[in-house]
Formats: C-alpha cells, sequence, structure tokens
C-alpha cells in the first residue's frame, strides 16, 4: 500500500511539473538564413537612359553551387546611377528583396569595389577590412542602412571588381555592426569595367 502511494505521489509531482512550463520555457523558431537563387543589379541612370540589368543565378538552389554571375557590369563613365537590387528564391517563387526589406532590421547589404573606380562614394566600400563609405538610399525602422537602393557616381574609366554581401543579422544589427556581424545569405563578385 505504501508502494502505491508514493507511486501516486511521484505521478501527481509530474503532472504537476509537467503542467507548469509554458510558451516561455520553448525556445524560439530560429530565422534561418533565406535562399536566393537569383539576384538582379539594376543601375538606373539619373537623368535618363535605359537601366543596365547585371544577373547572379544559382543553378541549383540548395545544392553545391554558389551564385554565378551571367556577364561583366559595364557603366559609363561620368554617370551618376541608382543601384537597385532584387532577389529571388524562383523556387519557391518568393521575393526576397521583399522579405529584406521587410525585416529590414536584421538584414544589411555591404559592399566592395575597387578603388578609385567611383567618384563617389569614395574608397574600396565597407567591407571589412577595406576602409570607405556606401550611399544608402534605405533604412531600416531603427534608421540603419540596408542597402536594397544605393547611389553610385562614376568618373574616369577603368577597371576592377564589384562585390555585395548580404548579411543575416538577427538581434544583431546596430549602428557599429559590420561586415563580420552575422552570417551570409550572399557574397557575389562581378568584374566591373567603366567606360
Amino acid at each position: 500500500m505504501i508502494k502505491n502511494k508514493n507511486y501516486y505521489l511521484v505521478l501527481m509531482l509530474t503532472l504537476l511539473f509537467i503542467s507548469s512550463c509554458d510558451d516561455e520555457d520553448i525556445p524560439a523558431a530560429e530565422n534561418d538564413e533565406e535562399l536566393i537563387t537569383d539576384v538582379s543589379l539594376i543601375f538606373s541612370p539619373q537623368g535618363g537612359g535605359a537601366p543596365l540589368t547585371f544577373n547572379a543565378i544559382d543553378p541549383d538552389g540548395a545544392g553545391v553551387e554558389n551564385l554565378q554571375v551571367e556577364g561583366d557590369i559595364v557603366l559609363a563613365v561620368n554617370t551618376t546611377y541608382e543601384l537597385f537590387i532584387e532577389m529571388r528564391n524562383s523556387i519557391e517563387n518568393e521575393d526576397i528583396g521583399e522579405e529584406v526589406k521587410e525585416e529590414g532590421d536584421e538584414h544589411q547589404i555591404f559592399f566592395g569595389f575597387t578603388e578609385d573606380l567611383f567618384a563617389n562614394p569614395t574608397g574600396s566600400g565597407n567591407i571589412s577590412p577595406v576602409a570607405g563609405t556606401v550611399i544608402y538610399d534605405d533604412q531600416d525602422e531603427n534608421n540603419l542602412p540596408i542597402g536594397l537602393i544605393t547611389t553610385w557616381r562614376t568618373e574616369v574609366a577603368g577597371s576592377g571588381i564589384f562585390r555585395i554581401l548580404l548579411k543575416h543579422q538577427p538581434d544583431l544589427k546596430t549602428a557599429t555592426s559590420t561586415s563580420a556581424t552575422g552570417s551570409s545569405d550572399i557574397d557575389i563578385t562581378w568584374a566591373l569595367e567603366i567606360q
């Protein structure tokens, strides 16, 4: 009889413990990195002219292959461009650019480029450890840059590289976070020609 009382006591305590657990004890779902299969850089000349589009495509989605550029970026001298970056997951037919915009407080696009290719911004970008600035035209809810829209001014002819790095920074993005903060959703480098 004493054994049965102990059994029931243990059973009641166990049930009480289980029922006292609430949603706060359940770990939050992770915010996974985005699957991006298509990236387009659209350089739109200020003052008129046809936009120039340069693409990178991931032929196997989540497979082992990375995004592959389709041709070099070719821009005109003495021209100011507004750059729009579009991103898609063509497998799920998702607009990842819109998702990055909506979750702007968790994302930032960083840029690296060959020094002296642009009159503005100057330097070589903001991907660590290079030094320079980027002219961001879009901000998140905390007034921090996102990078889906930026401004670039060419001046003289030259060649080099143009790199974009999308960082996923949930609960990490601040005014002092860098390209080393968080994980990378995309990292693509194009050859760049200004002529």
